[in-house]
């Protein structure tokens, strides 16, 4: 039982199979599956108006394409050619706001997104060349080599990040003892497996498994410094594995799914 009510809730038809979030507007996008009709859609909602943007769009392909990355309002979307081989092959970049195709290429890899462009392979993998495209329009930036490209994997972003993403902490670790105590102690729950942790101000927002019939039930907790529960819910139960990044915080909106076809959000500050 909550305190605190979600501030947005949204139920999807299909499986909620990725999500992800663009720090400088506010959106969030959502990728939705539906393997009986093998078909993907993608959505978006603006976290501050509490409202969806668009829904149900199909992008590029109706099964093989999947959400890559959303950066200043623009989303990337890419394509995978070949079923028995996913290899990603094309892509498009979409206005956040409307949904509508800005530019894409069919015959191109992206390696890489960054805030001032968009890396790219084309040509064969044995004697493809590596260009930067700037975001708005696809414009060529300048050539990329090997180098340049691997050394920006680990780049640190020059923009804060809004996007707040736990820690993960498997039984082995030794906070994984400390945290499932806490959880034991204000809400009775005996955690197993992996817990995920974040504190954002005062406040800790946890995930946690526990055992109900043999099967895994997950739930997402907020509390405060005196260990009140703001936030106490049943995000999916039945479960035979562990998932990885049940929650984020995109700046004061904790984003969670529950029962693998709602979206909820609830303010944290």
């Amino acid at each position: 039982m909550s305190l605190h009510a979600p501030t947005f809730s949204k139920l999807f038809s299909g499986v909620i199979w990725k999500i992800i979030a663009d720090s400088d507007t506010g959106t969030v996008y959502v990728e939705t599956r539906d393997g009986d009709k093998r078909k993907a859609l993608f959505h978006a909602f603006d976290l501050q108006a509490k409202k969806m943007l668009w829904a149900d769009v199909s992008i590029l392909d109706a099964w093989w394409s999947s959400l890559k990355i959303a950066n200043k309002g623009n989303l990337l979307v890419v394509k995978f050619n070949d079923p028995d081989m996913p290899e990603q092959r094309g892509f498009a970049v979409i206005d956040g706001k409307t949904s509508k195709l800005l530019w894409g290429k069919d015959d191109a890899q992206v390696m890489q997104a960054e805030p001032d462009g968009i890396i790219v392979a084309e040509g064969k993998e044995e004697d493809s060349s590596y260009l930067k495209l700037d975001w708005a329009a696809g414009k060529t930036l300048g050539a990329v080599s090997v180098k340049e490209m691997f050394s920006g994997f680990n780049k640190k972003a020059q923009t804060r990040s809004f996007v707040l993403y736990p820690f993960h902490f498997e039984e082995e670790n030794s906070f994984f003892s400390k945290i499932k105590e806490y959880i034991e102690i204000i809400t009775g729950h005996k955690a197993v497996r992996m817990i995920e942790y974040l504190e954002k101000g005062d406040k800790v927002l946890i995930s946690y498994y526990i055992y109900e019939e043999e099967k895994l039930t997950n739930f997402i907790l907020v509390a405060d410094e005196k260990g009140a529960l703001l936030v106490h819910e049943k995000l999916n139960a039945g479960l035979k594995g562990i998932g990885m990044d049940t929650f984020f915080v995109l700046k004061d909106q904790l984003i969670v799914v529950k029962n693998n076809n709602e979206l909820q959000s609830y303010v944290i500050k």
